[in-house]
């Protein structure tokens, strides 16, 4: 099962209404034809659009300004975590990471 299918599971789940892009340039063209309670976001995606790409994209956008978004990914570097927040990311999710980490993160930032 690949990440993405996870967390779509665990989120399903938790009764939360769930949107996957398979690659960074569709996230974009998502985010900018809708609005979301919370963006999760990859920094490495297919695509050649990274997720600081799209998170950056997203803050241009005045209907996601407040939009949480979370960096979910294996780097845990300073310079990842630095240009996370600079895009405008709001929190990190380092991989490997649990269902409940994730269900538990999601709910804080939602509800």
């Amino acid at each position: 099962m690949t990440v993405l299918a996870l967390e779509r599971q665990v989120l399903e789940r938790e009764g939360f209404e769930v949107v996957t892009a398979p690659d960074g340039a569709v996230a974009v063209k998502l985010l900018r034809g809708q609005t979301f309670g919370l963006v999760l976001l990859d920094i490495t995606m297919p695509g050649g659009v990274d997720g600081f790409a799209v998170a950056r994209a997203l803050r241009e956008d005045d209907r996601h300004k407040r939009t949480p978004v979370v960096f979910i990914s294996g780097r845990t570097d300073a310079e990842a975590t630095r240009e996370g927040f600079k895009a405008g990311g709001s929190m990190f999710l380092t991989k490997p990471f649990n269902a409940m980490q994730l269900a538990r993160l999601v709910k804080s930032l939602v509800r």
